[in-house]
């Protein structure tokens, strides 16, 4: 039987679930190379407040989050809003990883010059993080939760949207030229290989 999916507004309540959704999906993105903790206490809450990014998550009839996505109106804003609502904890976490190995600092100074630094071309939005359970891939749910980022961004009059993903995420890099995104560049960080692609969303 197949299972409906509705898409709803990140809350409060669904923090924890997210976060658990994220480190599962995607262990080796830098946000939960922070912590668990981080995400929960620092991370989400501030996206929450942030007037420059959204998370819709897909649930399933039980209510139960299968998926999410964050989508920014302007990453580069987005990212210096939430490190400026939450900038000590940023600090304590930041800190506390960067000590434990110099490969954790080099990697959270490439993560935050990269990310406040960048340019951002103007009417661009962002899929900033999108992840499904593990249990819950090869349903649609991230066609779902990718429909939805366009929504959102259309909403907001951004006329492009673009994603960053590992080279090697051969799978997903189809899906989306498939879908009529493009290549926009390759480039190197942290260690990994990535693609960043675009789609014009009028």
């Amino acid at each position: 039987m197949k299972t409906n999916y509705t898409i709803v507004p990140l809350t409060q309540q669904l923090i924890k679930d997210v976060a658990n959704i994220h480190s599962e999906s995607l262990p080796d993105d830098f946000l939960p190379n922070l912590g668990f903790d981080f995400l929960v206490e620092t991370f989400y809450p501030s996206t929450l407040r942030s007037d420059r990014g959204k998370v819709f998550i897909a649930v399933d009839e039980n209510s139960n989050p299968e998926g999410f996505v964050l989508v920014t109106v302007n990453s580069g804003d987005f990212l210096k809003g939430i490190l400026k609502d939450r900038l000590l904890d940023f600090l304590k976490v930041g800190i506390r990883s960067s000590f434990s190995s110099f490969s954790n600092f080099f990697n959270n100074f490439q993560i935050v010059i990269s990310g406040l630094f960048s340019t951002t071309t103007q009417n661009a939005g962002e899929i900033y993080v999108i992840a499904v359970k593990n249990s819950s891939q090869g349903k649609g749910i991230g066609k779902l939760l990718v429909n939805k980022s366009i929504e959102f961004l259309q909403e907001c009059g951004i006329h492009v949207i673009r994603i960053k993903t590992l080279e090697s995420n051969i799978k997903w890099i189809g899906f989306f030229k498939k879908n009529g995104w493009e290549t926009e560049k390759e480039f190197h960080l942290i260690g990994n290989n990535y693609v960043s692609l675009f789609a014009e969303i009028d």
